[in-house]
Protein backbone atom coordinates (compact mmCIF):
# COMPACT_ATOMS: atom_id res chain seq x y z
CA UNK A 1 0.00 0.00 0.00
CA UNK A 2 1.32 3.52 -0.59
CA UNK A 3 0.14 6.90 0.27
CA UNK A 4 -0.35 9.43 -1.79
CA UNK A 5 -1.75 13.25 -0.92
CA UNK A 6 -4.09 15.47 -3.18
CA UNK A 7 -1.51 18.32 -2.02
CA UNK A 8 1.63 18.65 -3.15
CA UNK A 9 1.69 21.02 0.00
CA UNK A 10 0.91 18.66 2.86
CA UNK A 11 2.75 16.30 1.17
CA UNK A 12 5.79 18.76 1.64
CA UNK A 13 4.83 19.85 4.82
CA UNK A 14 4.93 16.38 6.37
CA UNK A 15 8.26 15.56 4.72
CA UNK A 16 9.87 18.67 5.53
CA UNK A 17 8.93 18.21 9.16
CA UNK A 18 7.99 21.45 10.69
CA UNK A 19 5.19 21.47 13.20
CA UNK A 20 2.64 19.27 11.30
CA UNK A 21 -1.21 20.80 11.06
CA UNK A 22 -3.14 19.75 8.28
CA UNK A 23 -6.73 20.46 9.80
CA UNK A 24 -9.37 21.43 7.53
CA UNK A 25 -6.68 21.91 4.12
CA UNK A 26 -8.66 19.11 1.93
CA UNK A 27 -12.34 18.25 0.57
CA UNK A 28 -15.42 17.44 2.90
CA UNK A 29 -15.76 13.74 1.59
CA UNK A 30 -18.84 11.45 2.16
CA UNK A 31 -19.39 9.51 4.94
CA UNK A 32 -18.52 6.20 5.22
CA UNK A 33 -21.83 3.44 4.83
CA UNK A 34 -22.87 0.77 7.19
CA UNK A 35 -23.53 -2.34 5.92
CA UNK A 36 -27.08 -3.69 5.62
CA UNK A 37 -26.08 -7.03 7.24
CA UNK A 38 -25.04 -4.99 10.72
CA UNK A 39 -27.93 -1.90 10.71
CA UNK A 40 -30.65 -5.45 10.20
CA UNK A 41 -29.21 -7.02 12.97
CA UNK A 42 -28.41 -3.98 15.28
CA UNK A 43 -24.77 -5.67 15.55
CA UNK A 44 -22.71 -2.59 16.63
CA UNK A 45 -20.94 -4.25 19.42
CA UNK A 46 -17.63 -3.78 17.83
CA UNK A 47 -18.33 -0.66 16.82
CA UNK A 48 -17.48 2.30 17.89
CA UNK A 49 -19.96 4.59 18.34
CA UNK A 50 -19.19 9.01 17.72
CA UNK A 51 -22.02 11.40 18.75
CA UNK A 52 -22.49 15.32 17.80
CA UNK A 53 -24.37 16.16 21.38
CA UNK A 54 -23.16 14.84 24.90
CA UNK A 55 -24.30 11.45 26.20
CA UNK A 56 -24.71 10.15 22.94
CA UNK A 57 -27.30 11.51 21.91
CA UNK A 58 -28.47 12.10 18.53
CA UNK A 59 -27.08 12.56 15.72
CA UNK A 60 -24.62 9.81 15.97
CA UNK A 61 -23.04 6.91 13.66
CA UNK A 62 -20.89 3.99 13.95
CA UNK A 63 -17.47 3.69 12.90
CA UNK A 64 -14.97 0.23 11.79
CA UNK A 65 -12.58 -1.30 13.72
CA UNK A 66 -8.86 -1.63 11.98
CA UNK A 67 -9.34 2.02 10.17
CA UNK A 68 -7.55 5.72 10.18
CA UNK A 69 -10.71 8.23 9.50
CA UNK A 70 -8.73 11.49 8.26
CA UNK A 71 -9.93 14.17 6.23
CA UNK A 72 -6.55 13.50 4.61
CA UNK A 73 -6.97 12.27 1.34
CA UNK A 74 -4.96 8.85 1.64
CA UNK A 75 -5.11 6.11 -1.05
CA UNK A 76 -5.39 2.60 0.86
CA UNK A 77 -7.98 0.14 2.56
CA UNK A 78 -7.21 1.51 6.07
CA UNK A 79 -7.82 4.86 5.57
CA UNK A 80 -11.35 6.13 4.98
CA UNK A 81 -12.66 9.55 4.54
CA UNK A 82 -14.05 11.53 8.17
CA UNK A 83 -17.59 10.85 8.04
CA UNK A 84 -19.17 13.82 6.46
CA UNK A 85 -21.17 16.79 8.82
CA UNK A 86 -18.79 15.20 11.35
CA UNK A 87 -15.59 16.70 11.30
CA UNK A 88 -15.01 19.49 14.42
CA UNK A 89 -18.65 17.88 15.41
CA UNK A 90 -17.97 15.52 18.01
CA UNK A 91 -18.73 15.64 21.60
CA UNK A 92 -19.51 12.30 22.92
CA UNK A 93 -18.38 8.35 22.16
CA UNK A 94 -18.69 4.78 22.47
CA UNK A 95 -15.42 2.87 22.70
CA UNK A 96 -16.15 -1.34 22.75
CA UNK A 97 -14.02 -3.15 25.33
CA UNK A 98 -11.12 -5.27 24.21
CA UNK A 99 -10.59 -1.72 21.49
CA UNK A 100 -8.65 1.50 21.86
CA UNK A 101 -8.75 4.97 20.24
CA UNK A 102 -6.91 7.87 19.27
CA UNK A 103 -8.47 10.84 18.66
CA UNK A 104 -7.01 13.93 17.13
CA UNK A 105 -7.33 17.95 16.78
CA UNK A 106 -5.78 18.14 13.48
CA UNK A 107 -6.06 15.05 10.50
CA UNK A 108 -2.72 13.90 10.76
CA UNK A 109 -3.11 13.01 14.45
CA UNK A 110 -1.41 15.86 15.51
CA UNK A 111 -2.47 18.80 17.77
CA UNK A 112 -4.80 18.02 21.64
CA UNK A 113 -4.89 14.29 21.02
CA UNK A 114 -5.93 11.44 23.39
CA UNK A 115 -5.62 7.53 23.77
CA UNK A 116 -8.48 5.23 25.01
CA UNK A 117 -8.30 1.61 26.13
CA UNK A 118 -11.34 -0.09 27.01
CA UNK A 119 -9.81 -2.93 28.85
CA UNK A 120 -12.05 -3.93 31.45
CA UNK A 121 -15.61 -2.51 29.84
CA UNK A 122 -16.47 0.10 27.40
CA UNK A 123 -16.08 3.06 27.81
CA UNK A 124 -18.97 5.82 27.04
CA UNK A 125 -17.95 9.29 28.01
CA UNK A 126 -17.67 12.75 26.41
CA UNK A 127 -14.76 14.19 25.17
CA UNK A 128 -12.34 16.62 27.45
CA UNK A 129 -13.00 20.14 26.90
CA UNK A 130 -9.88 20.46 24.61
CA UNK A 131 -11.38 18.19 22.15
CA UNK A 132 -14.93 18.89 21.95
CA UNK A 133 -16.30 19.38 18.56
CA UNK A 134 -12.29 19.61 17.21
CA UNK A 135 -11.87 16.19 16.08
CA UNK A 136 -10.47 15.30 12.54
CA UNK A 137 -8.78 12.21 13.08
CA UNK A 138 -9.83 8.98 14.39
CA UNK A 139 -7.50 5.34 14.54
CA UNK A 140 -10.27 2.80 15.85
CA UNK A 141 -8.50 -0.99 16.45
CA UNK A 142 -8.37 -4.04 18.74
CA UNK A 143 -6.10 -3.65 21.25
CA UNK A 144 -4.10 -6.37 23.38
CA UNK A 145 -3.20 -6.52 27.07
CA UNK A 146 -0.76 -9.10 27.54
CA UNK A 147 1.61 -9.52 30.74
CA UNK A 148 3.41 -7.30 32.26
CA UNK A 149 6.94 -9.59 31.40
CA UNK A 150 8.13 -9.21 28.09
CA UNK A 151 11.35 -10.20 25.58
CA UNK A 152 13.76 -8.24 24.56
CA UNK A 153 16.03 -9.46 21.75
CA UNK A 154 17.16 -9.51 18.12
CA UNK A 155 16.57 -12.88 17.78
CA UNK A 156 13.71 -14.85 16.77
CA UNK A 157 14.85 -17.88 18.75
CA UNK A 158 15.28 -16.16 22.12
CA UNK A 159 11.38 -14.45 21.73
CA UNK A 160 10.05 -18.11 20.67
CA UNK A 161 12.23 -20.03 23.76
CA UNK A 162 10.77 -17.16 26.26
CA UNK A 163 7.17 -17.26 25.30
CA UNK A 164 5.97 -14.17 26.61
CA UNK A 165 3.06 -12.87 25.26
CA UNK A 166 4.98 -9.25 23.70
CA UNK A 167 8.65 -8.59 22.94
CA UNK A 168 10.40 -5.77 20.95
CA UNK A 169 14.22 -5.95 19.27
CA UNK A 170 15.05 -2.21 18.78
CA UNK A 171 13.51 -2.44 15.23
CA UNK A 172 10.44 -1.77 13.29
CA UNK A 173 9.48 -4.50 10.85
CA UNK A 174 9.76 -8.45 13.01
CA UNK A 175 6.85 -10.38 13.12
CA UNK A 176 4.45 -10.99 15.71
CA UNK A 177 3.89 -15.00 16.73
CA UNK A 178 1.23 -16.87 17.80
CA UNK A 179 0.66 -15.72 21.09
CA UNK A 180 3.46 -13.09 20.98
CA UNK A 181 2.80 -9.62 20.00
CA UNK A 182 5.63 -7.43 18.87
CA UNK A 183 6.15 -4.17 19.33
CA UNK A 184 7.66 -1.97 16.72
CA UNK A 185 10.23 0.58 17.93
CA UNK A 186 11.38 3.72 15.63
CA UNK A 187 14.97 3.59 16.39
CA UNK A 188 16.11 6.97 15.17
CA UNK A 189 15.04 10.03 13.74
CA UNK A 190 14.98 8.70 10.25
CA UNK A 191 12.60 5.72 11.02
CA UNK A 192 10.10 8.43 11.66
CA UNK A 193 9.02 8.60 7.90
CA UNK A 194 5.71 8.46 5.75
CA UNK A 195 6.40 5.30 4.12
CA UNK A 196 7.16 3.65 7.91
CA UNK A 197 3.70 4.77 9.18
CA UNK A 198 1.91 3.50 5.90
CA UNK A 199 3.83 0.75 6.76
CA UNK A 200 2.55 0.58 10.33
CA UNK A 201 -1.02 1.51 9.79
CA UNK A 202 -1.16 -1.88 7.45
CA UNK A 203 -0.36 -3.88 10.11
CA UNK A 204 -3.27 -5.17 12.15
CA UNK A 205 -1.02 -7.49 14.49
CA UNK A 206 0.48 -4.17 16.71
CA UNK A 207 -1.02 -1.66 18.86
CA UNK A 208 1.98 0.34 20.61
CA UNK A 209 5.02 2.03 18.97
CA UNK A 210 8.37 2.40 21.30
CA UNK A 211 10.27 5.28 19.99
CA UNK A 212 14.02 6.81 19.98
CA UNK A 213 16.28 4.00 21.20
CA UNK A 214 19.08 6.42 23.64
CA UNK A 215 18.71 9.76 21.74
CA UNK A 216 21.11 11.34 24.43
CA UNK A 217 23.99 8.46 23.50
CA UNK A 218 26.11 9.17 20.53
CA UNK A 219 26.93 5.34 20.20
CA UNK A 220 23.08 4.92 20.01
CA UNK A 221 20.24 7.07 18.22
CA UNK A 222 22.18 10.26 19.02
CA UNK A 223 19.68 13.05 18.72
CA UNK A 224 21.36 16.18 20.51
CA UNK A 225 18.15 18.64 19.58
CA UNK A 226 15.45 18.16 20.93
CA UNK A 227 13.31 20.33 18.39
CA UNK A 228 14.42 17.61 16.04
CA UNK A 229 13.24 14.84 17.95
CA UNK A 230 9.71 16.18 18.45
CA UNK A 231 9.60 17.03 15.43
CA UNK A 232 9.84 13.35 13.89
CA UNK A 233 8.06 11.91 16.64
CA UNK A 234 5.36 13.94 15.94
CA UNK A 235 5.34 11.98 12.33
CA UNK A 236 4.48 8.92 13.82
CA UNK A 237 1.40 10.41 15.50
CA UNK A 238 -0.25 9.67 12.27
CA UNK A 239 0.05 6.29 12.56
CA UNK A 240 -2.21 6.40 15.69
CA UNK A 241 -0.71 3.78 17.94
CA UNK A 242 -0.10 4.38 21.38
CA UNK A 243 2.64 5.91 21.41
CA UNK A 244 6.31 5.67 24.04
CA UNK A 245 8.32 8.78 24.61
CA UNK A 246 12.13 8.01 23.71
CA UNK A 247 14.03 5.85 26.04
CA UNK A 248 16.62 7.84 27.39
CA UNK A 249 20.53 6.11 29.20
CA UNK A 250 19.50 5.85 32.89
CA UNK A 251 20.83 9.44 33.80
CA UNK A 252 18.62 11.73 31.49
CA UNK A 253 15.55 10.30 32.38
CA UNK A 254 14.55 13.64 35.30
CA UNK A 255 15.96 16.67 36.03
CA UNK A 256 17.22 20.25 35.54
CA UNK A 257 18.40 19.87 31.47
CA UNK A 258 18.29 16.07 30.91
CA UNK A 259 17.37 15.27 27.90
CA UNK A 260 13.74 13.85 28.63
CA UNK A 261 13.27 16.10 30.48
CA UNK A 262 13.69 19.00 27.77
CA UNK A 263 11.85 16.57 25.42
CA UNK A 264 8.84 16.36 27.61
CA UNK A 265 8.17 20.06 28.03
CA UNK A 266 8.95 20.47 24.59
CA UNK A 267 6.67 17.83 23.60
CA UNK A 268 3.73 19.20 25.92
CA UNK A 269 4.31 23.17 24.06
CA UNK A 270 3.91 21.04 20.92
CA UNK A 271 0.79 19.19 22.07
CA UNK A 272 2.60 15.91 21.15
CA UNK A 273 1.02 12.75 22.68
CA UNK A 274 3.19 10.60 25.21
CA UNK A 275 1.14 7.65 26.23
CA UNK A 276 4.20 6.02 28.30
CA UNK A 277 7.94 6.44 29.11
CA UNK A 278 10.35 3.72 28.85
CA UNK A 279 13.45 3.90 30.70
CA UNK A 280 16.52 1.85 31.04
CA UNK A 281 18.38 1.08 33.85
CA UNK A 282 21.95 -0.89 35.03
CA UNK A 283 22.93 0.05 38.27
CA UNK A 284 25.42 1.83 37.15
CA UNK A 285 28.53 3.03 38.92
CA UNK A 286 27.47 0.39 41.73
CA UNK A 287 29.20 -2.85 40.07
CA UNK A 288 31.68 -3.42 43.34
CA UNK A 289 29.01 -2.37 45.52
CA UNK A 290 28.56 -5.46 47.23
CA UNK A 291 27.22 -7.42 50.51
CA UNK A 292 28.63 -10.46 52.18
CA UNK A 293 26.01 -12.34 50.44
CA UNK A 294 24.41 -12.38 46.94
CA UNK A 295 20.80 -12.17 48.34
CA UNK A 296 21.99 -9.16 50.11
CA UNK A 297 23.91 -7.36 47.07
CA UNK A 298 20.35 -8.16 45.38
CA UNK A 299 18.14 -6.24 47.96
CA UNK A 300 21.03 -3.12 47.76
CA UNK A 301 20.47 -3.60 43.80
CA UNK A 302 16.54 -4.23 43.93
CA UNK A 303 16.19 -0.96 46.66
CA UNK A 304 18.24 1.32 43.88
CA UNK A 305 16.10 0.26 41.37
CA UNK A 306 12.80 0.67 43.32
CA UNK A 307 13.87 4.28 44.54
CA UNK A 308 15.43 5.01 41.05
CA UNK A 309 11.58 3.87 39.13
CA UNK A 310 9.81 5.62 41.67
CA UNK A 311 11.65 8.62 41.16
CA UNK A 312 10.75 8.62 37.32
CA UNK A 313 7.02 8.56 38.10
CA UNK A 314 7.34 11.51 40.71
CA UNK A 315 8.78 13.20 37.86
CA UNK A 316 6.17 12.31 35.56
CA UNK A 317 2.94 11.15 37.57
CA UNK A 318 0.44 11.10 34.41
CA UNK A 319 2.29 9.05 32.92
CA UNK A 320 2.66 4.66 32.97
CA UNK A 321 6.26 3.05 32.47
CA UNK A 322 7.70 0.54 30.57
CA UNK A 323 11.16 -0.87 32.03
CA UNK A 324 12.48 -1.59 28.62
CA UNK A 325 16.20 -2.20 29.74
CA UNK A 326 17.44 -3.02 32.98
CA UNK A 327 19.44 -5.89 34.92
CA UNK A 328 22.12 -5.81 38.06
CA UNK A 329 24.80 -4.85 36.15
CA UNK A 330 26.47 -5.67 33.31
CA UNK A 331 29.63 -6.38 34.85
CA UNK A 332 27.69 -8.52 37.78
CA UNK A 333 28.59 -11.94 36.62
CA UNK A 334 26.69 -13.75 39.54
CA UNK A 335 24.24 -15.47 38.20
CA UNK A 336 22.32 -15.73 41.95
CA UNK A 337 22.54 -12.09 42.11
CA UNK A 338 20.61 -11.68 38.77
CA UNK A 339 18.43 -14.22 39.60
CA UNK A 340 17.83 -12.96 43.26
CA UNK A 341 17.78 -9.13 41.72
CA UNK A 342 14.64 -10.82 39.20
CA UNK A 343 12.43 -12.29 41.78
CA UNK A 344 12.68 -8.93 43.49
CA UNK A 345 11.74 -6.61 41.55
CA UNK A 346 9.28 -8.56 39.40
CA UNK A 347 7.38 -9.08 42.29
CA UNK A 348 7.26 -5.34 43.02
CA UNK A 349 6.35 -4.36 39.65
CA UNK A 350 3.98 -6.85 39.08
CA UNK A 351 2.08 -5.44 41.84
CA UNK A 352 2.59 -1.56 40.79
CA UNK A 353 -0.28 0.20 38.63
CA UNK A 354 1.89 2.55 36.96
CA UNK A 355 4.25 0.08 35.16
CA UNK A 356 3.12 -1.33 32.50
CA UNK A 357 5.46 -3.63 31.05
CA UNK A 358 9.15 -4.43 31.50
CA UNK A 359 11.55 -6.74 29.86
CA UNK A 360 15.09 -7.95 31.32
CA UNK A 361 18.67 -7.23 29.89
CA UNK A 362 20.67 -10.79 29.79
CA UNK A 363 24.38 -9.19 29.61
CA UNK A 364 27.35 -10.91 28.03
CA UNK A 365 28.45 -12.27 31.60
CA UNK A 366 24.74 -13.72 32.36
CA UNK A 367 23.62 -15.32 28.24
CA UNK A 368 19.92 -16.55 28.46
CA UNK A 369 20.04 -18.97 26.06
CA UNK A 370 22.80 -21.64 24.83
CA UNK A 371 24.21 -21.83 21.55
CA UNK A 372 21.31 -24.20 20.41
CA UNK A 373 18.78 -21.49 21.96
CA UNK A 374 17.64 -23.88 24.63
CA UNK A 375 17.37 -21.56 27.92
CA UNK A 376 20.42 -21.19 30.35
CA UNK A 377 19.86 -21.63 34.17
CA UNK A 378 19.07 -17.53 34.25
CA UNK A 379 16.69 -17.13 30.89
CA UNK A 380 14.66 -20.67 32.35
CA UNK A 381 14.63 -18.56 35.96
CA UNK A 382 13.32 -15.32 33.85
CA UNK A 383 10.84 -17.61 32.03
CA UNK A 384 9.47 -19.27 35.06
CA UNK A 385 8.62 -15.82 36.81
CA UNK A 386 5.05 -14.72 37.17
CA UNK A 387 3.40 -12.41 36.02
CA UNK A 388 0.13 -9.77 36.35
CA UNK A 389 -1.53 -8.25 33.16
CA UNK A 390 -0.26 -4.86 31.56
CA UNK A 391 -3.62 -3.11 31.73
CA UNK A 392 -4.68 -2.91 35.53
CA UNK A 393 -8.12 -1.38 33.78
CA UNK A 394 -9.08 1.09 31.16
CA UNK A 395 -7.15 3.93 30.50
CA UNK A 396 -8.94 7.03 29.81
CA UNK A 397 -7.70 11.05 30.28
CA UNK A 398 -8.36 12.95 33.60
CA UNK A 399 -10.25 15.10 31.73
CA UNK A 400 -12.75 12.95 30.31
CA UNK A 401 -15.95 13.16 31.47
CA UNK A 402 -17.74 9.48 31.92
CA UNK A 403 -21.11 8.65 31.61
CA UNK A 404 -23.29 5.56 32.84
CA UNK A 405 -23.98 2.34 30.72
Amino acid sequence: MKIYFNHIMVCTMLFTMPILGCKKNLKNPESPSITSDLANKGNFGQMLTISKVANLGMPKIWLYPDTVYTSLSIDGPIFKPFPSGYEDQIVSFRLPKGYMAVFAENSDGTGESVCYVATDSAINANLPERLKNKISYIRYIPVNNPEKKGTASTSDQTVKAFDTQWFYGWSLSRSSFPRQQFVPMTWGKWTCSLANVDYLVDRTDVDHLLSFNEPDNISQSNIPNIDTAVKRYKIMQLTGLRLGAPATTQNQVFGDGKWLTKFMAKAQEEKARVDFIPIHWYDWGNQFNNKATDSLTAEGVFKRFQTYVENVHIAYPDQTIWITEFNANPNRHSVLIHKYFMKLSTDWMNNTSYIERYSYFFPNTVPAVNNDFTLTDAGQYWHDLNSTQSFSGNIVSADTQLNVE
